[in-house]
């Protein structure tokens, strides 16, 4: 046998549990892909029960073993006898039907070769006694006896024909499932093992996909102090606009009164020239009209308007210079406060480093913390433990399997062989019987003879191997009865789960050790970061100790066919709070505490620098726009360049030329031509003066809000930059608010996932009944069904080899052939011979062939028979038996004496 251990053992009987049922599994209303692994065991494939048509066998055999061993599952005895507690009396007791039957198989050896020994005896000592009786009248006519013998015999070899057709069968089957059931179970026990060593890793791969919610969250926290430079930005929003608006009026006023006043120097140079031409034109004209004695007033011909008058602005040219401070001005204000975000996200850079470096640390906590899930350690070496000694015994089974089959090969040939001896005789015997005209006259005794010879021989190996029958059949009802009762019905019935349930298959069903992360040491080192003991405090173990509840191997197998986790029917959640363990609060309290005490100093940042304060500072205090005499400017502007119009006065001039005569008509013509040039001289400097009045009035609207504007820009330029200061807290907290609101709703969702993944993924079970209904039917449908089945069938041909002996002896004593020292055989004369008035004299050997008749008793004749001439006979009631030599002899003689006749 095997050396198995016991823990071993209950192991594998546990693992030959089968049953089925279902239940849906409750699925998360939603899961993240990218949180998706699919981590559910695929169940393995069903393997087919090869019983077939043997099944009814099989049910047959367990009925038997119901019989002999109707008792439950002996828990109380199982139990004492894993710890080597039990008493032989407790054994004995409940394997009193295999008493019962090996009482049976020792009066079976014994008695079949003592009947056996008996029968020898007798036959050697009454071989050479003749005994010879008469027929009584009780006795069965020969044609009953023969018929009743060749009847029972003829359904003894059939049932032992058909033992003997299910024993080889069965045996093969077993020999045939053997090796690829074994191989079906290794794997089936190799995939269990799989399935829960791969637990630990299932979990593992879980925890770390906590960095898909690590990297989302980084990203938030990379933005945060761009989220806050924004959040700033807007709420300030109005007031940036006003003091840009302000600072674009200033810089507009600035850069317009340097702009118009740079016009007005320029146009007054232009407009003095050009009265200083036209007064010289217009007097040069009047003397040479002079000359022509022209008709035309020439009186007219001056200019109105003098703009020698206009006052200079040169004093206010060279002191508004330091407007070229203002140019992109406004461009870099702008530029300034976009970069406000940008600032914000480089003071934080630290601090998020930080509070990424905590998530690193939240990370390793949290796979530290799942390791407080319950492991099944035990379990899964024992599992290991069983398939290891499965593989170190396998070679054994093996060759075990080998010399059962060998010898029940062997076993089962010899009962093959005592049948056909028997079927051999039979045949023989029954066709002399049914047929006495089948054979030649001459060879019917050598063939009674051989029948015999065939009975006996039967017989002997009967008495001779029976005891060896008897004995395999009793080992493989004791070893494959046990282990259907011990293994497959208690499995069946569900009474080993309550032995199962006082092993110590659980004994590691608790937390693995792990370092627990110091949260408040860690957060300490990271730069910007403290932590508070209430905070601390929510960083606690989230393993729940409590009072340990039996686990019931029952309750864990159904929960598995009804779809629940082993989360559930292992009772882990009474170990495992996972409600705690889920708790994001706990998680994201240290950085809910980090992130609100966020810091930032925009103190430094100016929404008008230095020189540009200065720059608007001075064109404030710039005075000389006020001292400009707008009205005086504009008076004078108003004045018409021209006392008269020369277009008109070019006309006249053209007009006189043609009554005039040859050189004065020429003359006046070449002046009227002169005088339109001085008239479009004149609209060039209708329009500088038109340009000139445009910038007086712009200068003078400039001059009436200048200073007002440039205190605006400056005021609100402060009450910006000291507001950027006073937002950073509300921006603060209205970032942090949001971020971790988004953090929260991240872990949910892993969350959602973790519980779904651990629960219902990493510690699902629902392979696990298709597994041990695999190994169920590896075990006891194809190895121990065929097992009990051949024992079945070897002793269904140890019961018939006992009718079949009996038969077997009186077959041979109904036609074993005579025995006489002269070898006669007697034969029955029939009365008809010597009925009186026949005309025969004689009897010859023809006469007699077919008249003998079989019989138990026979009366010889001492001395040759004497037929009297005179036809003297016997009475009719007499029957005369005479032997077939006196017959032949009586024949001879009366052919030599010539007294017969045909």
């Amino acid at each position: 046998m095997l050396a198995l251990s016991s823990r071993t053992e209950l192991v594998l009987l546990w693992l030959a549990v089968v049953s089925s049922t279902a239940l849906t599994k409750c699925l998360p209303d939603a899961v993240d892909p990218e949180y998706q692994l699919n981590l559910i065991q695929a169940p393995a494939s069903p393997i087919k029960n090869s019983a077939g048509s043997l099944e009814p066998l099989y049910n047959f055999a367990r009925l038997f073993l119901l019989a002999v061993q109707p008792y439950g599952f002996p828990l109380d005895t199982a139990s004492r006898v894993s710890q080597n507690e039990a008493t032989s009396s407790e054994v004995m007791r409940y394997e009193a039907g295999y008493l019962v039957c090996l009482i049976l198989a020792v009066l079976y050896i014994v008695a079949i070769p003592v009947v056996g020994i008996v029968l020898v005896w007798r036959h050697f000592h009454y071989k050479k006694m003749a005994v010879e009786s008469q027929p009584s009248a009780s006795s069965l006519p020969w044609y009953q006896r023969n018929v009743t013998v060749i009847t029972c015999l003829s359904l003894v070899v059939i049932l032992l024909l058909c033992g003997v057709i299910l024993t080889f069968n069965t045996n093969n089957k077993m020999r045939q499932n053997m090796q690829p059931n074994l191989s079906s179970l290794r794997m089936d026990i190799g995939n269990i093992e799989k399935a829960l060593n791969a637990v630990p890793q299932k979990v593992d791969k879980i925890v770390d996909k906590f960095s898909v919610f690590q990297e989302e969250l980084m990203e938030e926290l990379q933005e945060t102090g761009d989220l806050i430079g924004q959040t700033i930005l807007l709420s300030l929003n109005p007031k940036i606009n006003i003091a840009v608006d302000s600072l674009r009026t200033t810089v507009q006023d600035a850069t317009g009164a340097q702009r118009h006043l740079l016009e007005v120097k320029e146009l007054r140079e232009n407009m003095q020239a050009t009265y200083i031409l036209l007064n010289t034109e217009l007097s040069e004209m009047q003397t040479r009209l002079g000359k022509l004695n022209s008709k035309l007033n020439t009186s007219t011909l001056m200019t109105d308007a003098n703009y020698d008058l206009l006052p200079s602005v040169d004093p206010e040219v060279q002191k508004i210079s330091f407007v070229s401070i203002f140019d992109g001005m406004e461009e870099q204000v702008e530029t300034l406060i976009s970069s406000i975000p940008s600032i914000c996200a480089d003071q934080s850079a630290p601090q998020i480093e930080g509070l990424l470096a905590y998530l690193n640390n939240v990370h390793t906590m949290f796979g530290n913390f799942s390791k407080r899930l319950p492991s099944l350690r035990s379990l899964s070496s024992t599992v290991s433990n069983v398939r290891a000694a499965l593989d170190k015994s396998k070679a054994d089974i093996e060759y075990y399997d080998y010399v059962r089959w060998s010898v029940s090969v062997a076993f089962c040939t010899l009962i093959l062989i005592i049948s056909l001896l028997m079927l051999a005789g039979l045949v023989i015997g029954a066709s002399m019987v049914i047929s006495p005209t089948l054979y030649p006259f001459y060879l019917q005794d050598q063939l009674k003879l051989t029948t015999v010879y065939l009975f006996y021989i039967a017989s002997g190996m009967i008495f001779v191997f029976s005891w060896l029958f008897i004995i395999l059949v009793f080992i493989n009802l004791f070893f494959g009865g046990n282990a259907h009762a011990l293994a497959c019905r208690s499995c069946t019935n569900g009474e080993i789960f309550e032995f199962l349930d006082k092993q110590a298959l659980f004994s590691s069903l608790d937390a693995e050790e792990s370092e627990d992360l110091d949260i408040v040491a860690t957060t300490a080192q990271s730069p910007n970061m403290t932590t508070s003991n209430s905070t601390t405090a929510l960083f606690t173990d989230p393993t729940v100790h409590q009072s340990k509840q039996a686990i019931k191997t029952f309750e864990i197998y159904q929960g598995c066919q009804m779809g629940r986790s082993m989360f559930y029917s292992m009772h882990m959640n009474e170990n495992f709070d996972m409600n705690k363990f889920l708790n994001a609060s706990m998680y994201l309290s240290g950085l809910d505490y980090s992130m609100h005490a966020l810091n930032f100093d925009l103190s430094s940042v100016q929404l008008l620098p230095d020189n540009a304060r200065i720059a608007v500072q001075q064109f404030r205090d710039f005075s000389n726009l006020n001292q400009i005499n707008y009205d005086d400017f504009l008076r004078l502007l108003s004045s018409p360049i021209m006392k008269t119009d020369l277009d008109a006065f070019a006309t006249q001039l053209e007009t006189e030329a043609l009554t005039a005569d040859g050189t004065i008509g020429e003359n006046l013509m070449s002046e009227a031509a002169k005088a339109r040039q001085l008239a479009n001289i004149v609209r060039q400097q209708d329009s500088y003066r038109r340009n000139m009045s445009y910038s007086i009035e712009a200068l003078a609207t400039i001059r009436r809000n200048y200073q007002t504007n440039a205190d605006n820009t400056l005021l609100n330029a402060i009450e910006v930059e000291s507001s950027l200061q006073l937002q950073v807290p509300d921006a603060v907290q209205n970032v942090s608010d949001c971020v971790m609101e988004r953090a929260t709703e991240l872990l949910r969702q892993y969350f959602v996932f973790v519980r779904y993944a651990i629960i219902d993924e990493a510690l699902d079970c629902s392979w696990l009944p298709v597994s041990l209904s695999n190994m169920y039917t590896a075990t006891c449908d194809n190895l121990i069904g065929p097992w009990n089945a051949f024992w079945l069938s070897l002793g269904w041909c140890c019961v018939f080899l006992v009718p079949g002996v009996i038969f077997s002896i009186l077959a041979a004593r109904l036609w074993k052939p005579p025995t006489s020292p002269v070898n006669r055989e007697r034969f029955h004369m029939p009365d008809e011979i010597f009925e009186k008035g026949t005309n025969t004299t004689c009897m010859t050997l023809d006469s007699l062939k077919g008249k003998r008749m079989e019989g138990s008793t026979h009366k010889r004749m001492e001395e040759p028979m004497d037929f009297k001439k005179d036809g003297d006979t016997k009475k009719t009631n007499d029957n005369i038996y005479m032997t077939l030599d006196d017959v032949v002899g009586f024949d001879k003689g009366k052919k030599e004496k010539g007294g017969c006749s045909a």
